[in-house]
C-alpha cells in the first residue's frame, strides 16, 4: 500500500451530521447524508468540487459520528442553509492512501496508514476523512476506490 504526504490548501465543504452504530447501519446513514447534501446542492445550483466525503472529528468506539458532505467553492459555501452546514477542510499537511475494495474493509487501510505514520515518526491528528471516488452502484465492490486522509498534527 502506498502512502503519500500531501499539502492541503483548505477548502469549504457543505455537510450534514450523522451518527449510527458500527455495522450495516453505516450504509443507510451515509446514503441519507449524501442524499440530503446532494439534494440541496442540486436545488441551489451548486457545482461540487469533490466526490462525496465523510469527515470524522473524533473516533468513538461505540458510535460512528461523521459529517457527510462535499467540497464546494467559497461562493457556493455561502449558500448553505440549515440543515445544511458549512465548514472548512484543514490547511496544512495530510497523509493519503487509496483503499481499493469493499467499504467494510476500509478499517484495514486506516490502521495501516496510522501504523505507517507512527513508524515514520509522523503524528496523526483529527480530522480524518474519506473521499468516495467510485460509485459503488457502478463499480464492483472489490474495485471501488476510496481516498483516505489523515491530518498531520
Amino acid at each position: 500500500m502506498d502512502f503519500t504526504r500531501v499539502a492541503l490548501d483548505g477548502a469549504a465543504y457543505l455537510y450534514v451530521e450523522r451518527e449510527c452504530p458500527y455495522g450495516p447501519e453505516i450504509a443507510e446513514a451515509m446514503g441519507s447524508a449524501f442524499g440530503e447534501v446532494f439534494g440541496f446542492v442540486g436545488q441551489a445550483g451548486i457545482t461540487p468540487l469533490s466526490a462525496p466525503m465523510s469527515l470524522y472529528l473524533g473516533m468513538d468506539p461505540k458510535v460512528l459520528r461523521f459529517r457527510g458532505g462535499v467540497m464546494v467553492s467559497e461562493e457556493d459555501a455561502a449558500k448553505a442553509s440549515s440543515p445544511i452546514l458549512v465548514d472548512h477542510m484543514p490547511k496544512g499537511e495530510a497523509m493519503m492512501a487509496t483503499h481499493v475494495g469493499p467499504y467494510d474493509r476500509m478499517d484495514e487501510t486506516h490502521q495501516a496508514m496510522w501504523a505507517h505514520m507512527e513508524a515514520e515518526g509522523i503524528s496523526g491528528a483529527m480530522p480524518v476523512w474519506e473521499l468516495y471516488v467510485d460509485d459503488p452502484t457502478l463499480v464492483a465492490p472489490d474495485a471501488v476506490r476510496t481516498e483516505i486522509y489523515c491530518t498531520i498534527g
